[in-house]
């Protein structure tokens, strides 16, 4: 039995490019969770009928939590900015409007990107303390990099987050008119924002950010050699990986695409098999053979950019 009195409050954009692989996201959310009462708020300019039914079904008819529908005017994203022929889609700004669409009546939410996976319970997330903080997010697994803040005029020891698995304090957004400065620096200074929404939120909300621990949102560099985190997170990433709540796909190669050689594929796969779809079902993750020996290859001389390991129970995670 599920827990009504207490709710999480989970927040997705979702697109018709992704509606598919948010059903998977979702499945493995309501799979890892069945004690806690969930409220899915999907936000979109819009969705086909198809797909707004099969996001439905999955929450409301096959878990028994409750899904709303957000349609939100795509005018109030015309002048935010993307690079020509990004992975990412305009709408990955809509979680910069949450306080203006959710109602007052929602003081947070727990907002999640369409192409991860929960892999266990979500409640210790969601009851993080955030009393005078704007937000808690994971940092990005290129936070060693220095470009991002020099071109974002930030501390030279500031950690760069990831903005995909955020647990957001609207509360705190409302009484700090956040939107509004976020709208005022994104006209005056477009030309800065690179990485879209992430960019913005990083520059804005720097002074009242929690950073939360990897196993919250593990980003697919951090299981890389040699990856561009900083070294502090390189050193704790290891034990984080056995502990995996959040696996996030980031970058431009998912386990819908062909050769996705990141070791939790294998659990996206496991996910799809659970989703139901009508025909034709999405495509599972393959690797081929020639491949995955390259990949092993190059791993092994330790070239940059290649997973540590093909398999996530190398890296000592133990799926559910």
């Amino acid at each position: 039995m599920r827990n009504v009195y207490d709710p999480i409050e989970v927040v997705c954009n979702v697109d018709d490019k992704y509606a598919r692989q948010c059903a998977v996201m979702f499945t493995s959310l309501l799979e890892n969770n069945p004690d806690d009462m969930i409220i899915v708020h999907v936000l979109s300019t819009y969705l086909l009928p198809a797909n707004r039914h099969l996001l439905s079904n999955i929450v409301e008819r096959k878990y028994g939590c409750r899904l709303v529908y957000h349609k939100v005017d795509d005018e109030i994203l015309k002048s935010c900015p993307t690079r020509r022929g990004d992975y990412v889609s305009v709408t990955a700004y809509l979680r910069c409007f949450l306080p203006a669409v959710l109602p007052m009546s929602i003081h947070k939410v727990l907002y999640l990107d369409s192409d991860l996976l929960v892999l266990g319970r979500i409640r210790p997330l969601w009851d993080v303390d955030l009393t005078d903080k704007s937000l808690a997010a994971v940092e990005d697994s290129g936070s060693g990099n220095p470009e991002p803040i020099v071109r974002l005029r930030l501390p030279d020891n500031y950690t760069y987050f990831n903005s995909g698995v955020m647990v957001i304090n609207l509360d705190y957004w409302r009484e700090n008119n956040v939107l509004r400065k976020l709208m005022q620096y994104l006209d005056g200074f477009h030309e800065r924002i690179r990485e879209n929404d992430q960019d913005l939120l990083n520059v804005c909300l720097w002074k009242s950010r929690v950073l939360l621990p990897l196993r919250w949102n593990m980003q697919s560099g951090f299981l890389k050699r040699r990856p561009r985190c900083r070294r502090y997170a390189l050193a704790k990433s290891k034990e984080e990986i056995r502990h995996t709540v959040i696996a996030h796909f980031v970058g431009k190669k998912k386990p819908w695409h062909k050769n996705c050689a990141n070791p939790f594929a294998s659990e996206y796969n496991r996910y799809l098999e659970m989703t139901e779809f009508e025909d034709p079902r999405p495509v599972k993750a393959k690797v081929n053979p020639f491949y995955r020996l390259y990949h092993s290859l190059m791993s092994t001389l330790h070239f940059k950019g290649f997973y540590r390991h093909s398999s996530i129970e190398d890296y000592g995670f133990e799926p559910g």
